[in-house]
C-alpha cells in the first residue's frame, strides 16, 4: 500500500535487479513468472533480462498459441524494451508415439506455434523429444522411439522448420541420447541442468561434454524431487561446478522458473558469483539453502 491507501501493482513493488548486458551470456527467464498475460510479464521482465523465453503449450482443451496481434504487440514490446526472444515450443508433443495419426497432429501443432512466432526472431527454438508414448507411459522399444523421433524429425524439416534454429532439450535423459538426432539432422542442444540434478545424472561429466557446444542452458533448482524452483536450491558443489563451467560461456542462458520471487532470489545469487566474466567464490555462500532447508529464500 502507498501513504495515501492505494495498492500498488506488481511492477511498482518490482524486486528484480537490472542484469541486462551483465553477464556473458545473454540471460532470460519465461514468459510467466507472474499469472498474468505473456505481454505483462515481457513489461516485467523486459528492463532487467536480455532476453524473455516465450513458453507455449497446447492441450486437448486449452492453448496459448497468440494470435496475430499478440505477435504485433510482442514484437514492438521487444523494441522497446531492447529484448529478445527465445521460444519453447509445446512439451507434451509426443513424436515418438506409436500411432502415426498421433504422430503427424503432434508435428502440426509444433509447426503451427513455429511458423506463428517466426516474425519475432527468436534467436532459437526449444523441442522436447519426450520418451513417453502420448499415453504417458515410457517406449519400452528404445530402437523404435528412436526411428518414429527420426521420421517426425525429418517430417517437421520438410514442411519447413530449420533445424539450426532448433535446440532439442535433455529431459529425464541426459543428451548423449539425443547426439544421433543432433549430428544427423543439424539440430543445436540445449543443456538443461535442473533436469541433470533432478535425474540423478554425473553433473560434472556432462558439462564437461555437452555445455561448451550448447547454444542454451536451462538452470534451475531442484528440492525433494521437484524442480524448475530457484537456483537458491543448488548446492554449494553443485553451484561452485556450474559456474565454473559458465566462465567463458557466451551463449543463452534462462532461468527456467514460474515465480517472481524465485526469480528474485536466482538473479541475486547468480549476480554474486558471475558478472563481466568475473567469478566469485565466497567461503559462506548464504544463498545456500543448506544451512537452512525449511526457509528457501
Amino acid at each position: 500500500m502507498t501513504d495515501g491507501g492505494q495498492r500498488l501493482t506488481f511492477r511498482e513493488t518490482d524486486p528484480l535487479p537490472f542484469l541486462k548486458g551483465e553477464f556473458p551470456f545473454r540471460l532470460s527467464t519465461t514468459s510467466c513468472v507472474i499469472s498474468e498475460s505473456i505481454l505483462d510479464n515481457l513489461r516485467l521482465l523486459g528492463p532487467h533480462l536480455d532476453e524473455v523465453e516465450l513458453v507455449f503449450f497446447e492441450t486437448d482443451t486449452q492453448t496459448n498459441l497468440p494470435s496475430f496481434q499478440n505477435i504485433r504487440d510482442m514484437r514492438q514490446a521487444a523494441e522497446d524494451l531492447d529484448i529478445t526472444y527465445n521460444v519453447h515450443l509445446p512439451g507434451d508433443l509426443f513424436f515418438g508415439d506409436p500411432n502415426p495419426s498421433l504422430r503427424t497432429r503432434f508435428q502440426e501443432t509444433a509447426l503451427r506455434f513455429y511458423e506463428r512466432t517466426l516474425s519475432l526472431t527468436p534467436t532459437l527454438y526449444i523441442l522436447h523429444l519426450d520418451s513417453r508414448r502420448a499415453d504417458g507411459v515410457p517406449e519400452p522399444d528404445s530402437h523404435a522411439w528412436t526411428d518414429r523421433m527420426a521420421g517426425s524429425l525429418s517430417e517437421l524439416v520438410k514442411e519447413g522448420l530449420d533445424p539450426a534454429q532448433v535446440a532439442v532439450e535433455n529431459l529425464e535423459y541426459p543428451l548423449d541420447r539425443l547426439m544421433p538426432f543432433v549430428a544427423q539432422m543439424g539440430l543445436k542442444t540445449c543443456l538443461d541442468i535442473g533436469h541433470l540434478i533432478r535425474y540423478g545424472h554425473d553433473l560434472q561429466t556432462q558439462l564437461d561434454r555437452h555445455l561448451s557446444q550448447s547454444v542454451m542452458i536451462h538452470l534451475h533448482g531442484v528440492h525433494q524431487g521437484v524442480d524448475h524452483l530457484g537456483v537458491q536450491w543448488i548446492l554449494p558443489e553443485d553451484w561452485k561446478m556450474i559456474c565454473r563451467a559458465l566462465a567463458d560461456y557466451t551463449g543463452g542462458l534462462s532461468l527456467e522458473i514460474f515465480s517472481l520471487e524465485d526469480l528474485a532470489a536466482s538473479l541475486d545469487r547468480l549476480q554474486k558469483t558471475i558478472r563481466k566474466k568475473v567469478i566469485v567464490f565466497p567461503f559462506h555462500d548464504k544463498n545456500s539453502p543448506v544451512q537452512d532447508l525449511s526457509k528457501p529464500f
